[in-house]
């Protein structure tokens, strides 16, 4: 019977417990910004051409009159009229007057003869100076102030960060010290020990 030495070993094993380092971002400030943004505007418009046709001179010497220029027409014509009138009336009273009484003077025939002859016809020409009619004109311009806008932005930033960091760490312990063992066996090695 033969001696046999059996051996069985387990090597040491080290176990680790590791935590990570953590950095808390909900410390830092983040930074604010403020502004206007105030578009540019050209406020720029263009007016439009003007053309003035004064044609009133042409057609007042053609007979086409403004009201006011008739009846201002028509009041010195009464005027003139009347003044005429009256003188007239008056010179055939003096001559009635002096001469009704004289031998030839037939008033009824001097009657007859100026009723006679305000109705003979009589051609009057005129010839007047038509003037032109008065035209101005306008150009177009452009008018109005434009609006350059406004940008501004202000950004507000915190003098310093609040950060809160806490270290990760790592610990080494010994989760199996490991083993040697010997037994002996008889004729053959104890496999199952």
């Amino acid at each position: 019977m033969m001696v046999r030495l059996n051996t069985r070993h387990e090597l040491p094993q080290l176990g680790f417990r590791q935590t990570q380092g953590r950095l808390d971002e909900t410390g830092i400030i983040q930074p604010r910004s403020q502004g206007t943004n105030r578009q540019a505007r050209s406020n720029k418009t263009v007016t439009q051409s003007e053309l003035d046709i004064n044609s009133y001179p042409s057609r007042r010497a053609y007979g086409h009159r403004t009201m006011d220029d008739l009846t201002a027409e028509l009041q010195q014509r009464g005027i003139s009229s009347a003044k005429s009138a009256t003188a007239r009336h008056t010179q055939k009273g003096w001559s009635s007057a002096t001469n009704a009484a004289k031998r030839g003077d037939d008033i009824s025939q001097n009657a007859k003869a100026e009723m006679f002859s305000n109705y003979q016809a009589r051609t009057i020409f005129n010839l007047d100076f038509v003037p032109n009619p008065q035209i101005k004109g306008h150009p177009s311009q452009v008018i109005g102030e434009p609006d350059l806008g406004d940008i501004s932005v202000d950004i507000e930033t915190a003098p310093s960060a609040k950060i809160h960091y806490t270290p990760g760490s790592v610990e080494t312990y010994l989760k199996n010290e490991g083993f040697i063992r010997h037994w002996v066996s008889y004729d053959k090695y104890d496999i199952y020990a």
